[in-house]
């Protein structure tokens, strides 16, 4: 009953959403995408657009849809798909937090995370971020074992799969959140072995990670008999990758690898500002005073934490050509009014340390420090080499942390969000969606040429 009451809450606000897009013509990347869907729909598979650098999974998943007949491939039809993977990314999320949670905290929680502002302003946009999330949490859903239970069955993993597959067609970086799933699925299950003491520990020791290489190495044999499907899409790409020369298709010149390491500091302090309202949110006193004991305990290892990201900020805080060029993007002023002025990101190094901190105390709470291990593997890889800043590239990460900052079976420190602050940070996001999907469709401007703009994220 609670998540038919959630669909219900997410449905009610998102339809006027949908609703006032029917007078918006293809916008940014939709004038790539919808067309090109429209091709697919038609059966056209041999024409592709060279400005394009994904997969076609999202117009294959259109056309896939419409029973390759052609037929509603018109903008409103094809936005309206996004809604429904929208929807299908909530009950996955509400499956996930009912690993831990009661199902009236799960269904509030899972409304929430469906209503994160970069998630929510893309959900009745013609882009591939919706559907990507979609498949690359079905995926996790699918493989990964409910607390102290065996891995799923054959059956299970072959359609998690299927389902990685696809959502490495929506999006190349999901072959990186397939690997997270799969060291995440094995992870859990020898947590539950004989192995689980020292795996279980809340903090990355030499020992831990020997005994967490050892048992991986022991348990192989049996580890990838039960979760060997999961390499096939990754193995896949890898295959595209070393016969393409690169992770995207068609515009290779403008999507070209970097090493942008101030992406995790946007993460960070991302995850840390969407953590809600409460007793443990990172804006709460107790959390401070916490944070400044850390300090008072280890001080040269602050200093070294504010040391090192201050010089990361300073050599590897990348503008990409798009980002200085396009003023359509609420980037574009963030970084041109503030980060590009002299020293100023570099001012900003404590507040990364402290979200640094709380994201990994807050998930150290709920999971072991192999688990924080993992996530902080997966987002370096699929966050450090985009020269781009992009707030898209961060949904995945930061809901897969919210998903799992709830799961703590066994310790007596458990903290949860109480559903006072759950509504408190749900009507926070609303806010913030009001206000820049208002300012999306009805505070359009115009560039010297006469073509019309609008902002978002």
């Amino acid at each position: 009953m609670w998540i038919w009451a959630a669909l219900l809450g997410h449905l009610c606000c998102l339809a006027p959403w949908a609703f006032v897009m029917r007078q918006v013509e293809p916008y940014m990347d939709e004038i790539f995408h919808i067309p090109q869907a429209q091709k697919y729909c038609q059966g056209q598979f041999a024409e592709w657009d060279p400005k394009i650098t994904t997969f076609p999974g999202l117009y294959l998943s259109s056309t896939f849809i419409r029973g390759f007949t052609g037929i509603f491939c018109g903008k409103d039809f094809l936005r309206l798909e996004n809604v429904v993977y929208a929807l299908g990314a909530h009950v996955v999320m509400y499956r996930l937090l009912r690993r831990s949670l009661e199902p009236q905290r799960a269904a509030a929680q899972s409304l929430l995370l469906s209503l994160y502002p970069i998630h929510f302003f893309f959900q009745a946009l013609y882009y591939t971020d919706v559907g990507s999330l979609f498949w690359t949490l079905l995926t996790h859903d699918l493989a990964t074992p409910v607390p102290k239970k065996v891995l799923p069955g054959r059956l299970h993993m072959c359609l998690a799969a299927a389902s990685g597959c696809a959502a490495v067609l929506f999006r190349q970086t999901n072959a990186v959140w397939v690997m997270f799933t799969f060291g995440i699925a094995a992870l859990q299950d020898l947590q539950s072995s004989k192995w689980g003491d020292e795996l279980l520990r809340a903090d990355i020791s030499p020992s831990v990670l020997l005994t967490f290489c050892k048992a991986l190495i022991l348990e192989s044999p049996r580890l990838l008999a039960r979760l060997g499907p999961l390499l096939v899409p990754v193995l896949l790409f890898v295959g595209f990758v070393v016969q393409n020369g690169s992770i995207v298709v068609g515009d290779h010149s403008n999507h070209q690898v970097a090493v942008h390491w101030a992406q995790l500091c946007y993460l960070v302090a991302v995850t840390a500002g969407t953590s809600g309202f409460g007793s443990t949110s990172a804006l709460s006193p107790s959390c401070f005073k916490i944070f400044g004991s850390d300090v008072s305990k280890r001080p040269r290892a602050f200093i070294l934490a504010l040391a090192l990201v201050t010089a990361l900020l300073h050599r590897y805080s990348l503008a990409h050509p798009f980002l200085l060029a396009d003023n359509r993007h609420y980037t574009f002023y963030i970084w041109n009014r503030f980060l590009r002025r002299p020293w100023f990101k570099e001012l900003l190094a404590p507040g990364y340390v402290y979200a640094g901190w709380y994201c990994w105390r807050r998930q150290s709470l709920a999971q072991s420090g192999l688990w924080v291990l993992i996530w902080s593997v997966a987002a370096v890889l699929t966050l450090v080499p985009a020269p781009l800043l992009e707030p898209r590239y961060w949904t995945t990460p930061v809901l897969m942390a919210h998903l799992y900052a709830h799961e703590v079976p066994d310790r007596n420190d458990r903290r949860m969000m109480s559903l006072s602050s759950t509504f408190i940070a749900g009507v926070a996001f609303m806010l913030v969606n009001i206000m820049t999907l208002g300012i999306f469709v009805y505070r359009p401007f115009a560039w010297p040429s006469g073509e019309v703009a609008r902002f978002m994220w």
